[in-house]
């Protein structure tokens, strides 16, 4: 209630299980009573609309539409279940922040009207004594729109969610919560879910002004884990990706010049060079120390090389008369050197820090290192990755890092909860690229495309099949000679038909064959002769009783015997008649080896040839039975006892007494 009212009394409470009023005659009615049947009618309508709504479901229209960039929000009039009834909203407008996720929905502001507000709400019954009386009062329950913490009054219900300014895709109205589960789980069963309907095609944008990746997705329809998910526009997805680091300590490369030359590194993309160490020369004149035999500092460090020492028209031979010694001039050796306090040329080599110039992400220009030496390089690259641009149920795009490796870099995976809408091959460069890779649906019209496609491709197989058999066959169709070895049908005209058998190399006259039942000597089940031999037994007994002691038998049945009591039987359907003549004549010849003896000698000898051919074989079920002739014996009758009715499979039979 949303303020006290005098004389307001209602006692409603659901935990009482109160099913109804039953007033009495001649008891007073209560006010209360009332209230009491107002807010049990209420409880019940809300356990109806729960099970199938839930609080913010929009029922129709009710769209709001964002903008990313001030916040400003427009929100549609429409229907929205609240509070346990669908509720007519207004229009309206208001400004979100646009960072971070905000809750848009609508405030339920309660007051209470009474005739002190509105006078209408007086007795108008005109002519009784409580004319112009006050009477109960009214709650008033008005829905205004807001987003969470904006400092309005009343009771706040989310129907939206914005992320950073971005409004998060909502399931088309209407949203009824227990049939949105039952399809959930019937699309999870029999599809697997997750799949893009239309649109939701991710294209890349140039990248923001803090260095964020920026990317697009189309609006579109999708169903992610059985839940529709609608993206009634175009959603912008700020992505602030990061590179994994991997330090490069002094990579070689060989220095070709002197002057400003490109070093493009091995493992670009570069984050920053730390260091760049070449091999410089340099020109400078020393003089001699004053004792002969001593060593002159020269001018650099990390000296690796004395190129030339030259004084006047005197040039000096290396280790002869001097050499390289902890970054001096050492004289130590025997041979000659210049005058004590002179001055004399020495050209030497040096590793040096220098400062690389045109810097970019593949490499930089250096100026001064000395041809055919190495120009060292530590650097920080940019490890290669790919990352997943995904949605979840909710319409939320979520970004799903990959693994960074130093070459290969393998695709993250997705979870079955979310549905993968795009890769992105992060090179940090130039070279970044995205692949749409999202599951769609395959309408109709492709999947028919297909099937055309398939059969056309069928053909062309069989077409071709036909040709290379034509090729490989016997002279039956080359250069108009038509030979037949007789081996099977295969060069048989095969419109017309064939009253001849071919096979095994000869043609012969056929043989037809019927299918036959067992002969009538075989009255009932026989087996082979045996003798019953007891592997266990019971000798000993312990006593016995009568088990129908007053010979009472109920009605015994009767045994009835038919012949044949199954009938099996294959029946064969063919063009020509060259498979049934080759099983008899086969058969014929393979009798007349085995049993041949021959004439010169006393001992025998067998030849016996198996040869099974299968081409195709297809099987089906016979519409009816075949009819035959089926004898049965009765038996079990007294010798005065007659047969009124004897029916076999629903016809009537007449037996021949014995």
């Amino acid at each position: 209630m949303a303020a006290p009212l005098d004389s307001y009394y209602n006692r409603f409470d659901p935990a009482q299980n109160f099913e109804r009023h039953m007033f009495r005659a001649g008891k007073v009615l209560q006010s209360a009573e009332l209230n009491e049947i107002q807010d049990a009618s209420a409880h019940r309508v809300r356990s109806i609309g729960d099970a199938i709504f839930m609080d913010g479901d929009v029922v129709r229209d009710a769209r709001v539409v964002v903008d990313p960039e001030s916040g400003v929000t427009k929100c549609e009039a429409g229907a929205i279940y609240l509070d346990g009834m669908v509720r007519g909203v207004p229009p309206g407008e208001l400004r979100v922040p646009v960072e971070g996720t905000i809750l848009v929905g609508i405030f339920l502001q309660e007051k209470v009207v009474t005739e002190a507000e509105d006078e209408s709400l007086l007795d108008p019954a005109a002519e009784t004594r409580n004319y112009n009386e006050p009477g109960a009062g009214r709650l008033v329950v008005e829905p205004a729109w807001g987003y969470h913490g904006d400092g309005q009054d009343g009771e706040f219900y989310p129907v939206y969610y914005v992320d950073d300014g971005v409004l998060r895709g909502k399931e088309a109205p209407p949203s009824l919560g227990s049939v949105s589960q039952a399809i959930a789980r019937y699309d999870r069963d029999s599809t697997g879910s997750n799949y893009v309907v239309s649109g939701m095609t991710v294209s890349m944008l140039p990248d923001n002004t803090a260095g964020e990746q920026v990317y697009s997705v189309d609006q579109g329809r999708a169903r992610v884990n059985g839940f529709a998910v609608d993206l009634h526009t175009s959603r912008r997805s700020i992505y602030p990706a990061e590179p994994v680091i991997r330090f490069i300590d002094s990579e070689p490369k060989l220095s070709e010049t002197l002057s400003l030359q490109r070093i493009n590194v091995d493992r670009p993309p570069l984050r920053n060079v730390t260091q760049v160490r070449i091999t410089q020369q340099q020109t400078s004149n020393i003089t001699r120390g004053p004792a002969a035999g001593t060593s002159d500092a020269l001018p650099q460090q990390a000296v690796v090389d004395i190129v030339s020492i030259t004084q006047g028209g005197t040039t000096y031979v290396k280790g002869t008369d001097y050499r390289l010694t902890g970054g001096q001039v050492d004289w130590s050796p025997s041979g000659a050197e210049p005058a004590s306090g002179s001055t004399y040329s020495c050209t030497f080599q040096y590793i040096s820090t220098v400062t690389p110039q045109d810097v970019d992400a593949r490499g930089f220009s250096v100026m001064g290192a000395v041809p055919g030496t190495l120009v060292m390089t530590s650097y920080n690259t940019m490890l290669p990755r790919i990352d997943r641009l995904c949605l979840n149920e909710d319409g939320q795009l979520l970004w799903i890092e990959g693994v960074s490796t130093d070459f290969n870099p393998v695709r993250p995976p997705v979870p079955n909860t979310m549905l993968a809408l795009a890769q992105v091959y992060q090179y940090w460069d130039e070279r970044r690229y995205i692949i749409n890779d999202g599951v769609r649906v395959v309408p109709m019209n492709v999947i028919e495309a297909y099937q055309d496609r398939l059969d056309l491709l069928t053909d062309l197989v069989a077409q071709n099949t036909l040709v290379q058999d034509i090729n490989t066959r016997e002279m039956v169709a080359k250069k108009g000679l038509f030979v037949d070895p007789f081996i099977d049908d295969s060069h048989r005209d095969q419109g017309l038909a064939q009253n001849a058998a071919s096979f095994d190399g000869g043609l012969r006259m056929p043989i037809a064959a019927a299918p036959r039942g067992f002969s009538n000597d075989v009255t009932k089940q026989t087996t082979c002769a045996y003798v019953l031999e007891p592997l266990l037994q019971q000798t000993s007994r312990t006593g016995s009783m009568k088990i129908n002691p007053y010979m009472s038998f109920g009605i015994p049945p009767s045994s009835v015997t038919l012949n044949p009591s199954i009938d099996r039987w294959t029946e064969h359907q063919t063009n020509w008649t060259s498979a049934v003549t080759r099983e008899f004549t086969r058969t014929v010849i393979q009798y007349e080896r085995k049993w041949h003896w021959s004439k010169t000698s006393e001992s025998s000898s067998t030849d016996t040839r198996t040869t099974t051919e299968l081409l195709s074989t297809e099987q089906s079920q016979i519409a009816n039975l075949r009819q035959i002739d089926v004898q049965f014996r009765v038996d079990g009758f007294g010798p005065n006892e007659q047969l009124l009715n004897v029916t076999f499979d629903g016809l009537t039979v007449t037996p021949e007494p014995l």
